[in-house]
């Protein structure tokens, strides 16, 4: 038993320090929350304390405090409201909507007055409000106390007073100065309406320069004043009386009794919503020191359907004339005394022109582009109308002038009379249209010749019946490189060149063409074919849908293969339509080939086609030698480039290869006859040639100086002769030639000759002009095989400053001639 008492007061212990601890742990609880408004800047109070702007606070949770938003008593011209506050200054007002908080948990919102438990789940309390701003309508004529007249029945302002205006600021109409509350960003319309008597110049915003603004954003407190000014009275009268003017830019009605002494009965309509009377008919007021635009209208019907011309302007104030109806009025200060300005008119006819056809032009005046040809033109008046010799009308048609209905002259004077105007005035003037011819292609856009001028079709051209025209149209029409147009004949059956006679009111002439299209052929490797067409074109143009027949004739050391470009095949033979340009290749393969007598003196072209025992020679073909080499010199290679020369089974020495040409030395063994030379080419079938071997056949070498030939000459130092660095008389000249036969020793065939070289085995006779000289040396060309060097000296006697053929002749053979130039 004890121990459970013992136990009973342990629990109570315990509970009793339990109770303790959430005390003390509430006590250390805190809230830390803002309080604010939106916008920002009005007042309130917390716990008596007055803000302006956002503040922060760190209350104990569960403490009570006491929030206010601060109200003030409405200002004069303000609904009673108990949620309003008014800044310092008096120009914002600051409408209360309600308390918010981050948690939503303050009820009721709408109370300015809110008692505040400390909550650490509220942070931030805000007052949502809604801001105005005062708008001081300042009239600046007081007093203020005048009675309304804006809204009931309308009247006259009352006897007595001076009333500038009235004037609308937003749905509000305002007689005097007043106070309006505007919601901040709000619109607000303005608009003045000037009494009788009075202008507005515009709206003064807070002070500043005056203004015609028709709507203001209000952005804060503002001060805006209209601003009227005392007007002067100007009366417009016409005469004669009821006509209309115009005054800056719109046209008004004027009294029909111009007396201004006498009471106005015919006002202007005025805004049920003004409540002023309105003007006269033809009167203004305007503001003192302005300048309005005033026109006489003219012409203008009056209420008899009679027309009217502007004559002149009369004022009794400073009205500056214009050339015309046309003025500007000035404006002076004295606004107690009105002006009457008078426009003068004179009676108006209608005059009228036409054109037959219709739709031609005239000049009227000088003018050549009136829209229309209908005037009204005043009593008296002269004017001058002119109908052009020719035109054309829309469609481009020409027209020539052939008279006027009333029998005058192309230009004539027209006089404005009585009858004018009780009747009108209708003259018309009189067209024949030329016929028309149009020169056309086809295809149409070619450029032709009409009688010598260029036109590119179709061209038009307007002549009389009978007119022979000159046209010529071109031959053939390039289009580009592969096509052409070429002319077949005129519609009429003319040449290209002929004259044309226009019979008819609408005719055609056509230049017919036809297209022809080129055929490109070629080979690869170039010019490794010959062609045959059929038909044959002499240009390789051909008429569209031609067939033509190509047969490709492999040349000398090639092989047909296949077609490329527009033919396909590997038979060289085809058939094209020529339809569009079209190209064609014969695809070629290289074979080695010998060209007919294709084996001579190496020097060239000598008076006979065989070549010496022992001299050197050129193999002329295709596709010889893979590429272009030369051999050694000593001794000379019997192989370059893979490639050999054999002439009974004898390989001859080589100084140089290449697929057109071999430069060889024929054995000097050979005896005189006829052999068959052979070349053989690594991968290449052999190729045979025949030639012939003679004991003799001179040839001498040259050299070529600026396209001219001449003969490979040394002057004893070693220099070339040349024009330049000519041979003088006297002076002994080294020739060198090949194919003069055997020598008085042994050469060894492609070997230099032996020191002291051996002479020429044959006589020699030289021939230099017309002189004979004797040779001082012939015989083997030290450091050259199969080279034969001559020499002899110039004859005294022959001509200077010129060039003197040289030839040789051994055992009767003789060699080519080539020239050497003298001093």
């Amino acid at each position: 038993m004890v121990l459970s008492m013992n136990r009973l007061v342990v629990l109570v212990l315990i509970s009793l320090s339990a109770l303790q601890l959430q005390a003390q742990t509430a006590q250390a609880q805190s809230s830390t929350i803002t309080i604010s408004t939106t916008p920002s800047g009005a007042r309130f109070a917390v716990d008596g304390a007055v803000y302006s702007q956002a503040a922060n606070f760190n209350w104990p949770a569960g403490s009570e405090h006491v929030l206010v938003f601060i109200t003030d008593p409405p200002l004069p011209g303000q609904a009673a409201n108990t949620s309003i506050q008014t800044s310092p200054d008096g120009g914002t007002i600051y409408s209360f909507s309600g308390w918010n908080d981050n948690a939503g948990l303050l009820i009721p919102k709408s109370d300015p007055v809110q008692i505040i438990t400390a909550d650490p789940h509220v942070t931030s309390i805000n007052a949502q409000l809604t801001v105005s701003y005062k708008v001081l309508l300042k009239f600046l004529d007081p007093p203020n106390n005048l009675a309304p007249v804006c809204g009931g029945a309308p009247g006259f302002v009352p006897a007595g007073e001076l009333r500038p205006g009235i004037v609308y600021v937003g749905q509000g109409c305002y007689w005097a100065s007043a106070v309006i509350f505007v919601q901040a960003g709000g619109q607000l319309t303005l608009n003045a309406f000037p009494f009788p008597g009075f202008v507005f110049l515009g709206w003064v915003m807070n002070f500043d320069s005056p203004t015609y603004l028709q709507s203001i954003t209000v952005k804060g407190p503002m001060t805006i004043a209209p601003f009227f000014s005392p007007a002067k009275r100007v009366q417009f009268v016409t005469n004669p009386p009821g006509l209309q003017v115009t005054v800056d830019h719109t046209t008004v009605p004027t009294r029909s009794n111009p007396d201004t002494s006498v009471a106005c009965t015919e006002r202007q309509p005025v805004s049920n919503l003004t409540f002023f009377p309105p003007l006269c008919f033809g009167d203004f007021d305007f503001a003192p020191d302005s300048v309005h635009t005033v026109t006489g209208l003219t012409p203008q019907l009056d209420i008899g359907a009679k027309w009217w011309v502007y004559d002149a302007w009369k004022s009794v104030n400073a009205l500056q004339k214009g050339s015309g109806p046309a003025s500007n009025y000035s404006v002076d200060e004295n606004v107690s005394t009105p002006d009457t300005v008078t426009v003068s008119y004179i009676a108006g006819a209608h005059v009228g022109f036409l054109t037959s056809p219709s739709g031609l032009k005239l000049t009227v005046d000088g003018r050549p582009n009136f829209p229309s040809y209908d005037f009204i033109w005043g009593i008296g008046s002269t004017h001058t109308v002119t109908a052009p010799a020719t035109q054309y009308d829309k469609g481009g048609r020409q027209y020539t002038f052939r008279a006027w209905s009333n029998g005058g002259d192309p230009s004539q004077s027209v006089v404005v009379d009585q009858a004018a105007v009780d009747n009108g005035m209708l003259i018309t003037a009189t067209y024949n249209v030329l016929s028309r011819v149009i020169v056309q292609s086809s295809p149409t856009g070619q450029v032709v010749q009409v009688d010598g001028a260029s036109c590119t079709t179709p061209c038009t051209v307007d002549r009389t019946n009978g007119t022979k025209l000159h046209i010529t149209a071109p031959a053939s029409i390039p289009l580009g490189d592969s096509a052409r147009l070429d002319l077949l004949n005129w519609s009429d059956g003319g040449a290209a060149d002929h004259t044309y006679t226009v019979n008819g009111d609408f005719t055609t002439v056509t230049a017919m063409y036809r297209s022809s299209y080129r055929l490109a052929a070629s080979s690869n490797p170039s010019n490794g074919a010959n062609f045959v067409f059929d038909p044959v074109s002499p240009d390789m143009f051909y008429p569209q849908d031609t067939q033509v027949t190509i047969n490709a004739s492999a040349n000398g050391g090639f092989k047909f293969v296949h077609w490329g470009g527009d033919l396909t095949g590997s038979y060289p033979a085809g058939v094209l339509t020529m339809s569009v340009p079209h190209s064609i290749i014969a695809q070629l393969s290289r074979v080695p080939y010998i060209a007919p007598a294709g084996v001579r003196n190496a020097v060239g072209d000598t008076p006979g086609s065989a070549v010496a025992a022992g001299s050197l020679i050129t193999i002329y073909g295709q596709s010889l030698a893979p590429t272009t080499e030369v051999g050694r010199v000593n001794p000379l290679a019997q192989a370059i480039a893979g490639v050999t020369v054999t002439v009974n089974d004898r390989i001859l020495p080589l100084i140089y290869v290449s697929p057109e040409q071999i430069n060889a030395q024929v054995p000097s063994d050979l005896p005189a006859g006829d052999y068959i030379l052979q070349v053989h080419s690594q991968g290449q079938p052999d190729v045979s040639a025949t030639f012939s071997v003679v004991r003799d056949a001179p040839g001498l070498f040259t050299q070529t100086l600026d396209s001219q030939t001449y003969a490979m000459a040394f002057h004893a130092d070693g220099s070339v002769v040349t024009p330049d660095n000519p041979a003088k008389a006297g002076e002994t000249v080294s020739l060198f030639g090949t194919g003069f036969g055997p020598y008085n020793g042994v050469v060894v065939d492609g070997f230099f000759p032996p020191v002291p070289p051996p002479t020429l085995m044959d006589s020699v006779s030289i021939s230099a002009g017309d002189q004979s000289p004797t040779a001082a040396f012939v015989g083997a060309a030290p450091g050259y095989s199969g080279v034969t060097l001559m020499k002899f000296k110039i004859p005294d006697g022959m001509p200077g400053e010129t060039t003197v053929p040289v030839s040789v002749t051994v055992n009767g053979a003789s060699s080519n001639t080539v020239m050497l130039p003298l001093q």
